[in-house]
């Protein structure tokens, strides 16, 4: 009984973190940024100064291009559990209008 439980429970693990609902980027919201951040186009050329976290998986990103400063916000929407989004807006006035 404690191997069959032992087996479970390490399938359940490996299921959770390679599966398409990751609990591990799920625990910690900045690393899946950071993750994302790395892989979209977007932020390609860009240096990241900042991450400031706003809440209801909501990001504020400063970055540097060159010698100007750009300002992104990062949203995580998800459509169902296991279908979660990145959206990125960028700041496009002196005004913070996104």
């Amino acid at each position: 009984m404690k191997k069959i439980l032992i087996i479970m429970l390490f399938l359940f693990l490996m299921i959770s973190v390679m599966g398409p609902y990751n609990l591990y980027y799920e625990f910690n919201e900045k690393r899946a940024l950071k993750h994302f951040i790395s892989e979209d186009g977007t932020f390609q050329g860009l240096e990241v100064i900042e991450v400031d976290y706003r809440g209801s998986d909501t990001f504020f990103i400063q970055t540097k291009d060159e010698e100007a400063t750009r300002n992104f916000i990062v949203m995580n929407s998800h459509s169902s559990v296991m279908n979660g989004h990145w959206k990125v807006f960028e700041q496009t006035s002196k005004g913070h209008y996104y």
